[in-house]
């Protein structure tokens, strides 16, 4: 009997759940960034829009070319990989540094009005750099050792109900534990304390992570040691990952479908502040709790319907089409009532493109680039795929600066009375918050779903030949 074949998995129930708290282990930190990075440096610090978008962009550079060669520098044996394994160790290097330098982040030495632009924009982009080196040192093994750990079907099956639990948990932990860890309102003091707090829960669940789910066993270890993980040339390997055009159409799609994401999450902030003018965090927890509702809700109704079309791509881009439709309503809510309802139809319509997305369209294409170079090595992949936060990031903030720029939206106005006080445009500030959480991520996600439905090759027949294919390779 082939490991392939195995009927059973060699795993203990404790391996699959500790390996599951790595979503929230990511999850917490990034969802506190999307919600007040941009928001916290605009409204509290003072600084500029066009100065943000900047920083982002040196950063994007800087990962674009630190992240495939991280993947491919650390995709190979050390004098410490047969003891500890080829992951593991810098998993453990890596998630206590990922989880604190969060605090850097949302802890600057002063305002733009106490420093100067300047300082302050030194001290975010050093703050990135450090975030983002360590996240993906993690992040990148990670999702190599899930494969790596996880190898019969019967495994990642198992895996699978995990990790759709704690990725639940980790989405809804992420969206509402922020806003009610600001207990001295929306003060810098009381970002700092928030940030401190959701690192240390990381750091927490890391250290669960680590102590079981992260470990390698010998079998692991072993294969390391065979021709199956000969390098790819780095520079050849990122070559062969962009001349993809599974992998290249996904990437652009997904691209698009996380920056319309990121750009709605950053403004329920702005909604809650100038719209409908609270000044308490909390007033944004209904919102994000029926938007999780609906998705949680939506994903057994999406798994049937996909195994009735039995057609990946065909069901992804209609629900990518209702999903347009759906974020279109959110410019044009009027009261409470209605905004909650088109809350929950947007998460309803986003449970497709998250069920089907990563899990199914993801290994999909990996598993094409498998067969197209007969090697399972997949470090550069992963690595330039670990690329897509940083440019959603600099697409997400490039949108809303350019918007609160033509709308004339100054940085520093803490709240709506600031901002009718400062002489502006209110309803042009408020019709620019509106379209960023409507409409500019609808036109986002519609050009997304266009490249995919154009240019994605892997048909459910090509997808079952190269399944086929795998099993002739051996992998």
């Amino acid at each position: 009997m082939t490991e392939n074949e195995e009927p059973t998995s060699r795993h203990s129930f404790s391996t699959y759940l500790s390996f599951g708290t790595y979503n929230i282990l990511w999850t917490i930190p990034t969802a506190t960034m999307s919600l007040y990075m941009f928001f916290f440096y605009h409204t509290q610090v003072g600084l500029e829009p066009i100065w943000i978008l900047t920083v982002v962009g040196i950063n994007t550079v800087w990962a674009s070319l630190n992240e495939p060669l991280i993947g491919w520098l650390t995709d190979k044996n050390f004098k410490w990989t047969r003891k500890w394994g080829r992951r593991f160790p810098w998993i453990a290097i890596g998630f206590i540094p990922q989880s604190l330098s969060l605090i850097m982040i949302f802890a600057p030495p002063g305002t733009v009005a106490d420093l100067g632009p300047l300082p302050v924009m030194i001290w975010l982009l050093l703050s990135l750099f450090v975030f983002d080196l360590f996240i993906t040192l993690v992040d990148i093994h990670v999702a190599i050792l899930r494969a790596d750990k996880f190898r019969t079907e019967e495994e990642r099956r198992k895996y699978a109900g995990h990790w759709g639990f704690f990725d639940m948990i980790a989405q809804v932990l992420g969206m509402m534990i922020p806003p009610l860890l600001l207990f001295f309102g929306q003060t810098i003091i009381s970002y700092a304390i928030m940030a401190t707090i959701i690192a240390f829960i990381a750091i927490i669940f890391g250290i669960i992570f680590v102590i079981k789910g992260a470990r390698e066993d010998k079998i692991i270890i072993d294969r390391y040691y065979s021709r199956e993980y000969e390098r790819i040339h780095v520079f050849r390997g990122v070559l062969l990952v962009i001349k993809q055009r599974s992998f290249m159409a996904l990437y652009g799609s997904y691209v698009l479908w996380l920056v319309a994401s990121t750009i709605a999450i950053g403004m329920v902030a702005y909604l809650v502040t100038f719209i409908l003018q609270s000044n308490d965090p909390d007033a944004m927890i209904p919102f994000f709790a029926l938007f999780l509702l609906g998705s949680l809700i939506s994903i057994p109704f999406w798994l049937k319907l996909l195994k009735r079309i039995n057609n990946h791509k065909k069901l992804y881009v209609i629900g990518s089409l209702i999903l347009v439709v759906c974020y279109s309503l959110l410019t044009f809510f009027q009261t409470d009532i209605d905004l909650m309802i088109i809350m929950f139809l947007v998460g309803f319509a986003n449970g497709c493109v998250w069920t089907i997305g990563m899990p199914v369209l993801y290994s999909n294409v990996q598993d094409d680039f498998v067969v197209r170079q007969g090697k399972n090595q997949k470090g550069i992949l992963v690595g330039t795929w670990a690329v897509i936060s940083l440019i959603t990031a600099f697409i997400d903030e490039a949108l809303i600066t350019t918007v609160f720029t033509i709308t004339g939206f100054e940085a520093g106005l803490e709240n709506y009375a600031a901002l009718v006080a400062s002489g502006a445009d209110v309803g042009s500030v408020l019709l620019g918050i509106r379209l960023l959480l409507g409409l500019i991520p609808a036109l986002v996600i519609l050009v997304g779903t266009l490249i995919f439905w154009k240019f994605y090759p892997l048909t459910q027949e090509k997808v079952l030949e190269n399944k086929a294919k795998l099993l002739e390779l051996g992998f």
